[in-house]
């Protein structure tokens, strides 16, 4: 595979193209002309959905590390990690030592948002400490179809959006993102990336204490929000509502002339979402199917959250992907033990945002985003290329038409949603179980998931073993053929962590309970093997991970790297390998075995090394 380097792609910015800039800062001339006193300065934007604005000069700046995987998904040489003009660029030093650097490629910004946090409306928000560099085009080797990344920094600085904030973010924070971006990408689930980690050892900020400072350089196909459209529903402003829409249906839902893929692939395995409201309905617009791809992505990827245990800890509109990526991880967390009221999230009191309220919250977030489309997606085939309805309004005579459109669109998506969200979900705890996604009722994948799965999560709830080391141990047993004694492989997976002393059940119970599963279990894993023998080992190896980078590892890491003032980058690096290849223990180096060993024994580490829980200050 031919690879390149970070400073030889060639770099665009289709983004600040398509949509109206900041009024205050009209193009890049002005931006070059005025930027010591305006490019930096707060404002509310009156027009437009981004400023121009370059990266802070910071006193020092300390390469730290590279994703080997990242820099593969973008066809980028290995050894250029070394090259100080690729560290200068992922820290955003390069726009203060090469003056031609901004000359030859495109001028920096960051982008104006809104959001919706906690239930509240926030006003505008935007990107308080991220500045967008440029797009590099995608490894055409990658099995995805998008054509190009978006590439930003993160911690590099104040912007427009900083509000009173101070444009910066904690070495703690950074290696906390680092780490999950990869890691999430690794395991299978939507992410936005991060390439990089630079320390910032002259940089401090006031969270906690004084905390040093470190910028990741991070990629995504895209960072649009459901906040963005939130910002122009907020202004009033219809023209930016379609200039945006028009952006995300032509650069991110229309790839290599296939448009809107994920809304093709769920109307071919059920297609009467629209059944009782076709009249209303009518055709499809590209508004319409734009809104629907949104819901069926966000779908996709919460459903593997819950599957994986992972929780975001912060589920805002503005912190919520038109992509259905994962991102921006603040007080995020991979759930030790199945409790669907966990939330990792210490300021999360009344569990807005944890396990079991994360689909409802995502769910909210989406309709507020039908919202803010009301008037494109009520309009209709009928109404929205009308010159009057563009350019002026809406007529009062259209205005209930419109209403009802949007709403029944909204609730087709509602359907959508939740059938695109069971799916997933049970596919892919099929897939964890090692059991052939021919089993389920496509029609109604309800079905399995009320006969086998409801009562799995039932039973790890009253067990209390780590949920992740389940799927593990369940295939770590003789299976084959489905002939195993459910007693025998019930207490396999009780006896390791039960605590009669703290359990709430008593341990034969718990034992019955797991052998009744075990035996609707037998009944599955027989039928599977029949119609393909032999998957259930190989699907479980791809669908279970063997390493988790749960909470505790992460604050020893952390610890580690701040104590020996970002010298000693052992065991960062040791938790990359890990982390990064979660399937692989091949690519987890011959280093630091003892410490692998530690990281693995999660089960064995005590009540005080699970379910953690941490603030939003990063």
């Amino acid at each position: 595979m031919t690879t390149h380097t970070l400073a030889g792609l060639p770099k665009t910015s289709t983004f600040t193209k398509y949509i109206t800039p900041d009024f205050r800062i009209p193009d890049v001339k002005t931006a070059k002309d005025n930027h010591d006193n305006i490019i930096r300065k707060p404002r509310i934007l009156k027009d437009g959905g981004f400023s121009w604005t370059l990266p802070e000069e910071r006193k020092s700046y300390q390469y730290l590390t590279s994703s080997d995987t990242g820099l593969k998904d973008l066809g980028l040489d290995p050894e250029q990690v070394h090259d100080p003009e690729y560290q200068k660029i992922v820290s955003g030093e390069i726009y203060k030592e090469n003056p031609e650097f901004l000359k030859q490629n495109p001028f920096p910004y960051s982008q104006a948002y809104a959001g919706w946090q906690f239930g509240q409306f926030a006003g505008q928000l935007g990107d308080g400490r991220v500045h967008n560099l440029f797009e590099i085009p995608k490894n055409f080797n990658d099995r995805t179809n998008r054509n190009k990344f978006e590439f930003q920094l993160k911690g590099s600085g104040m912007t427009p959006y900083s509000r009173f904030a101070d444009g910066k973010a904690v070495l703690r924070s950074s290696i906390r993102e680092y780490i999950i971006s990869e890691h999430l990408n690794a395991v299978g689930i939507p992410s936005t990336r991060a390439l990089s980690l630079t320390y910032l050892p002259q940089t401090f900020a006031q969270r906690h204490a004084a905390e040093k400072c470190a910028i990741v350089s991070r990629f995504a196909e895209s960072w649009i929000r459901l906040g963005s459209f939130d910002l122009y529903r907020w202004r009033g402003d219809r023209k930016g509502v379609r200039q945006l829409s028009d952006y995300v249906i032509n650069e991110l839902f229309t790839i290599n002339r296939e448009q809107f893929h994920h809304l093709s692939k769920i109307l071919d395995s059920k297609n009467d979402f629209f059944e009782n409201s076709k009249t209303t309905i009518g055709e499809l617009t590209n508004y319409d199917k734009m809104y629907l791809e949104i819901i069926i992505r966000n779908a996709i990827t919460t459903a593997k959250w819950q599957c994986y245990g992972f929780l975001n800890g912060v589920l805002n509109t503005d912190n919520t992907s038109v992509l259905g990526l994962s991102i921006d991880f603040g007080p995020f967390s991979i759930m030790d033990k199945y409790d669907p009221n966990y939330t990792p999230n210490s300021e999360d009191h009344e569990h807005r945002y944890g396990y079991a309220n994360t689909p409802t919250a995502i769910w909210w977030n989406l309709t507020r985003l039908g919202e803010d489309l009301a008037e494109l997606i009520g309009g209709g085939s009928k109404l929205v290329n009308d010159d009057y309805f563009v350019n002026t309004g809406i007529k009062p005579e259209w205005e209930d038409r419109i209403i009802t459109r949007a709403t029944k669109i909204i609730e087709a998506g509602g359907e959508i949603y939740k059938y695109a969200f069971t799916k997933t979900y049970v596919e892919t705890l099929f897939s964890r179980l090692g059991l052939s996604s021919k089993l389920i009722n496509i029609e109604n994948p309800d079905e399995q998931n009320a006969d086998l799965i409801d009562p799995m999560l039932d039973m790890l709830y009253k067990v209390q073993c780590d949920y992740n080391k389940f799927f593990l141990i369940l295939h770590s047993i003789d299976l084959d053929g489905g002939s195993f004694d459910s007693s025998r492989v019930a207490e396999s997976i009780l006896l390791p962590t039960f605590n009669k002393q703290t359990s709430k059940y008593d341990q034969k119970e718990l034992t019955e309970e797991i052998s009744k599963w075990l035996d609707t279990y037998k009944k599955y894993l027989t039928k599977s093997e029949r119609s393909e023998p032999g998957l259930r080992k190989s699907l479980a190896a791809k669908s279970n991970p063997l390493f988790l980078p749960r909470n505790w590892i992460l604050d020893q890491v952390i610890q580690y790297t701040q104590d020996s003032n970002a010298e000693d980058l052992s065991y960062l690096k040791k938790l990359e390998k890990m982390s990064f290849h979660p399937y692989d223990k091949s690519k987890w180096g011959n280093e630091l075995k003892e410490v692998e060993s530690t990281w693995l024994l999660q089960s064995d580490m005590g009540d005080d090394y699970s379910m953690l829980q941490c603030s939003c200050s990063s």
